[in-house]
């Protein structure tokens, strides 16, 4: 149940505490629905549904929620909601930084292990039942007013609170059996999205699709939207993004990343980059260099 953080380890948690609104980002919304592009995060999130007819889209997996369900991705997953109709909407988000919670894995749980000892879009929602939606709500409103406090040790009781709330997450994701898979994509999707993922750093336009599936680009189009909410180059991107990040922590200078994901155009892969992850590649390949 013990674990040694070291010098390092010490100095690391001093670091986040001193800026503990950087490395964990709380939000409750509730507002009308809008449309929201597939992105990727920085780090890790939960996201937790209070009020709305959502459908999440997690890399290929398209998960139907309701009241109390809940999502959870790592920095690698792409993701967005998509909404079945314009009543309002209200959810909580927490983001975090994984770096942080890395430095608390003990032999008997790692608080990241339910966002990373999956394959990428598996096992991305929970269904909870009325005792943990009530323990996870309340939670969330410990953080919540912990947020709206100033009080000394503020920082620390943050910590304490997330540390908390990925203990009960990783508790529901082992109790999860079976696994929810999500709904099954339109036939026609998803081998198209497997040729994607596959074909990444070579060409991807619609008109290339259509010859190569023999399907009409508009019918794809109008699909594509009726099943994730968005666009076909908007997935594309988010997917090419992903794959950047993955060459950066692997050491890959940003100009290399950026040709070899697909990115024919250096400016706008950086500003790409800064838009779907909040950072440019070089804070992201410093921080994940920092971090190792």
């Amino acid at each position: 149940m013990t674990f040694s953080l070291g010098w390092r380890g010490y100095c690391l948690i001093e670091k986040y505490l001193a800026q503990i609104d950087q490395s964990i980002s709380y939000l409750h919304v509730a507002k009308k629905v809008h449309n929201i592009d597939f992105h990727l995060h920085a780090g890790c999130e939960i996201y937790f549904l209070i009020k709305g007819d959502v459908r999440y889209f997690v890399e290929k997996t398209v998960y139907p929620l309701q009241y109390g369900d809940l999502i959870i991705t790592n920095e690698h997953e792409i993701h967005k909601p998509s909404f079945s109709s314009e009543h309002s909407y209200e959810r909580v988000t927490l983001e975090f930084d994984p770096q942080l919670f890395k430095l608390f894995a003990t032999k008997s749980l790692d608080p990241l292990a339910c966002f990373y000892n999956r394959p990428l879009g598996t096992g991305n929602k929970m269904t909870l039942t009325a005792k943990e939606t009530s323990q996870m709500l309340e939670l969330f409103m410990k953080y919540e007013a912990l947020m709206r406090s100033g009080s000394d040790g503020n920082a620390i009781l943050k910590l304490s609170c997330m540390l908390e709330l990925l203990v009960a997450v990783n508790r529901i994701f082992l109790s999860q059996k079976p696994v929810d898979a999500g709904v099954e994509l339109h036939h026609k999707l998803t081998p198209i999205l497997d040729y994607i993922e596959l074909h990444l750093h070579e060409e991807l336009s619609l008109e290339l699709l259509q010859r190569q599936f023999f399907i009409n680009k508009y019918h794809l189009i109008r699909v594509f939207k009726e099943y994730t909410g968005s666009t076909v180059h908007e997935y594309i991107v988010s997917k090419r993004i992903s794959l950047a990040k993955r060459y950066l922590s692997e050491g890959s200078s940003v100009l290399e990343s950026c040709m070899r994901c697909g990115f024919n155009d250096y400016t706008s892969f950086l500003r790409m980059f800064k838009k779907k992850t909040g950072v440019l590649p070089k804070e992201y390949q410093n921080s994940a260099k920092w971090n190792r």
